[in-house]
């Protein structure tokens, strides 16, 4: 790994990110999250504490204003009454509110631009650490390869610009690849396992430490963030009088997760008519408490129980979308302005395909690169693994990360984004396509490793 190889990277990926962030830094997305979670930022800057808003109708009224309109709309912008009603904060977890509050606090408003320029920032540095790790894996050609492809990785492009968790835990799963690979070069000191304290699950899979080694390394990888949510599980037992180590909404989840594919037992992927018909059969439940999740539960387990066929399908149907057809955000807005789509253009003219493709040729052209993406990087994957399988048990702690993010995505709830993290797998093991054959001679003689 070369310093001049690593800023070439590092400013190839600013070069991708900075043009999304200066044109659609306030498109929608994820709006509704991200407002929820910005109202509570500031409410810890105005002494609130970890508290969501949940009115008046005027605040209420711009969730629906921005969705309507397709765009963000700044905190800034939001009244802020005195008397405003709140709950404390429990369906997600703090981190990108006090993310938020720390930017705002110096930067002297409640804008989300700051924090996402710090954002691009940070993501434009995950290229660097995919050129270590597949520097040190498979060879300095093969690194700069998947450096270069997560540079140009429009997908995690936009999701650093998005003001959401999401992009974070991209960059979180980059840091954790690359401690692993490092770690394995460097025997697996203790030191390293502190440091990887989510991936518990590798010190399993690790070779050559034996089993004693791994469980006391698997023990500290997995203490290290049980302490770090210590505070938060105090503060949940004393406010909803129940020890919960992370945050609410799984069931709910799950059910509307269901709702993926047609069902015959009212399962529907929308938060507000989930929401709807669980008020309508327990007046009063507050929406993603403890108690709404239990009411979730009961028919989440009846539906497990009574129908396995359907599980199976639903299963079936997220691996196939999520690994050859994840429809990601790429950025680009004439493949994805909704009044640019097929379906917009058939109901304006009742034109055709070819019609479509002469009126609207670059948003074609690029739907089209995004449906040949999509099973391209695992393809190279898969070749690259075989290629590369008299190194299967280092991969295999690598491959544990990428099952990690791949198999809760497909027991619990699709969204393309939640995968990007396991593709930072696809893309060290597709750069393995491309490196030196074992034992063919590499450059100096030597054979490659």
């Amino acid at each position: 790994m070369t310093s001049g190889r690593g800023a070439l990277l590092v400013l190839l990926a600013l070069a991708v990110r900075t043009p999304i962030l200066l044109t659609q830094h306030d498109d929608y997305a994820s709006g509704g999250i991200t407002t929820a979670l910005g109202l509570v930022a500031r409410n810890i800057l105005e002494g609130r504490g970890l508290v969501e808003t949940t009115g008046p109708d005027a605040i209420l009224a711009l969730y629906d204003r921005q969705q309507a309109e397709g765009r963000l709309i700044d905190i800034q912008d939001f009244p802020d009454p005195p008397d405003q009603p709140t709950k404390p904060l429990i369906q997600r977890m703090p981190g990108y509110p006090l993310f938020l509050a720390i930017v705002w606090k110096p930067a002297g408003g409640y804008r989300y631009l700051p924090a996402q320029a710090v954002q691009v920032l940070l993501g434009s540095l995950l290229p660097l650490l995919l050129y270590a790790a597949g520097g040190r894996l498979f060879g300095e050609s093969a690194g700069m390869l998947a450096g270069g492809i997560t540079a140009l990785n429009l997908p995690m492009a936009w999701l650093s610009v998005v003001p959401l968790y999401d992009g974070w835990v991209l960059l979180v799963a980059g840091v954790v690849v690359w401690l692993l690979v490092r770690s394995d070069g460097r025997g697996h000191p203790f030191v390293d396992w502190a440091w990887l304290g989510l991936v518990a699950a590798a010190g399993a899979l690790v070779p050559r430490l034996g089993p004693r080694r791994a469980a006391v390394r698997g023990a500290v990888a997995l203490g290290i963030p049980l302490l770090v949510l210590l505070p938060w599980t105090v503060r949940n037992e004393r406010i909803f009088h129940r020890p919960i180590l992370t945050n609410t909404f799984f069931w709910a989840t799950v059910w509307e997760g269901f709702g993926e594919i047609d069902n015959d037992f009212g399962a529907v992927l929308d938060d507000r008519a989930t929401f709807a018909a669980v008020r309508a059969a327990h007046p009063g439940v507050i929406y993603a408490s403890p108690e709404y999740d239990d009411l979730l539960r009961p028919r989440v387990l009846e539906a497990v129980r009574s129908r396995p066929a359907f599980l199976v399908r639903l299963a079936l149907r997220r691996l196939a979308r999520g690994l050859l057809l994840p429809d990601d955000r790429w950025g680009l807005p004439a493949a994805e302005d909704p009044g640019r789509s097929y379906a917009a253009f058939r109901a304006r003219t009742g034109g055709g395909p070819a019609a479509y493709a002469a009126a609207e040729p670059l948003a074609v052209a690029i739907k089209l690169m995004k449906l040949l993406w999509g099973p391209v990087l695992p393809g190279l994957a898969v070749f690259g693994l075989w290629k590369r399988r008299d190194r299967w048990r280092e991969l295999l702690p690598l491959l544990g990360v990428a099952a990690a993010f791949l198999a809760p995505t497909v027991l619990l709830h699709m969204e393309g984004r939640y995968l990007l993290p396991a593709s930072l797998i696809w893309t060290l093991l597709a750069a393995a396509c491309f490196s030196p054959v074992p034992g063919a001679p590499a450059s100096g003689g030597r054979a490659a490793a």
